[in-house]
C-alpha cells in the first residue's frame, strides 16, 4: 500500500472524507498560475485541509474562511509572496506554503519574517519542510493521532 493510501485510511479513521469540492483545485491553478502537485490533487480527493486541529490549515475549498486560494492572493499583494506558492497555513507568528515550481510539491514551515524572502534568498532562520504534500500529510497526521491520544478522558 503506498504512502497516501495509508495516509487515506487514516483520515477517514479520524475524520471521514473530505473531499475537495469539485472545480476548486482548477480554480487555484488558473487564478494563481500555480502547477499543483500530484499528491496533492490525489489528497483532495479525501482531505480539504479540516479535521486536524494540532495545527489547523486553510481550507482546500470555498469555505469556510480562510482558503488557500485567497490567502495566497493576499500574502501576494501584502507581503511579496513569491508566484510559486501556494498558502497552507498561518500558525502563530509563521507561515507554512508549498513550492509548486516544478510539480515537486515540497511543504516550507518558515517564519513569518521570512515570507517576502522565500524562493528568492537565504531565510533568517533554517525553516521546517518536507519533501512532499504527501510527507507533509503524513508529519500532521501523526501529530493529530498523537494529541488524540494525549487528550484526558474527559476530553476525548
Amino acid at each position: 500500500m503506498s504512502t497516501l493510501a495509508m495516509i487515506r485510511q487514516q483520515c477517514l479513521l479520524l475524520n471521514g472524507a473530505r473531499a475537495v469540492e469539485p472545480g476548486f483545485l482548477d480554480e487555484v491553478q488558473s487564478h494563481l498560475g500555480l502547477e499543483l502537485a500530484d499528491d496533492f490533487r490525489e489528497a483532495a480527493e479525501f482531505f480539504d485541509g479540516s479535521g486536524i486541529y494540532v495545527l489547523p490549515l486553510h481550507a482546500i475549498g470555498w469555505a469556510p474562511a480562510p482558503n488557500v486560494l485567497d490567502e495566497t492572493r493576499r500574502l501576494r499583494e501584502r507581503a511579496g509572496l513569491a508566484r510559486q506558492f501556494l498558502v497552507l497555513a498561518q500558525p502563530p507568528a509563521s507561515l507554512i506554503v508549498m513550492d509548486c515550481s516544478g510539480g515537486g510539491g515540497r511543504v516550507i514551515w518558515c517564519d513569518d519574517v521570512d515570507v517576502c524572502r522565500l524562493g528568492s534568498e537565504a531565510l533568517l532562520t533554517a525553516p521546517d519542510s518536507w519533501p512532499t504534500y504527501t510527507a507533509f500529510l503524513e508529519y500532521l497526521i501523526s501529530e493529530e493521532q498523537q494529541d488524540r491520544v494525549d487528550l484526558p478522558d474527559d476530553k476525548a
